[in-house]
């Protein structure tokens, strides 16, 4: 059994799941755009829904005192995911909702989430010399979870910084059937 606990292990099954991650969500990019910004938002920020299951880094008997993180981090990182998690139910409603403030709850989530991944991964990582130290609920978080938070977070910002460089939809709209009327030919 010694063979699953030896830090090659620890790589390879993040990079497993970053590659699954990566497949799955090419599956479904054609489906998620048909069903435009709505679809594509609440499916990636819909894996960020799961992030309360990072407050378990306050509890002592899941996050080994060996790995040396003083509890202060440990709260951040809890506290961080908790906050990552509201934040993504309050922008999925926003969006879901048409809410005129949705895109800058959309912002505020992914900054907030963002944030919490780049505070508490690299620290995180750093902290194991030793994979038995972080637990079976560390090892699937790190493993499983983190990248697929990775993933959607930067597809969340490339969405968004996509859609604050087109107009909306509607503006064109006007647009289009404004110029007729400004070039003096005949509308049709």
């Amino acid at each position: 059994m010694s063979f699953l606990f030896n830090p090659g292990t620890l790589w390879l099954a993040t990079v497993t799941s970053t590659a699954t991650w990566i497949l799955l969500l090419w599956i479904n990019w054609s489906w998620m755009q048909e069903g435009g910004w709505k679809r594509i938002f609440t499916t990636l920020a819909g894996v960020h829904l799961f992030r309360h299951v990072g407050l378990v880094a306050l509890s002592p008997t899941h996050v080994d005192p060996a790995l040396g993180l003083p509890f202060s981090y440990l709260a951040q990182v809890g506290y961080g995911d908790w906050l990552a998690n509201v934040f993504a139910i309050v922008a999925i409603f926003a969006v879901r909702n048409d809410w005129r403030s949705a895109t800058a709850l959309s912002w505020i989530f992914i900054v907030v989430a963002t944030a919490d991944t780049l505070n508490a991964g690299p620290n995180f990582i750093l902290a194991i010399t030793d994979q038995n130290n972080i637990g079976a609920m560390g090892w699937l978080i790190l493993t499983w979870y983190v990248p697929a938070i990775a993933i959607t977070e930067g597809l969340i910002i490339w969405q968004l910084v996509k859609r604050a460089r087109r107009p909306n939809d509607a503006r064109v709209e006007a647009l289009i059937q404004a110029q007729p009327a400004m070039s003096g030919a005949p509308r049709v």
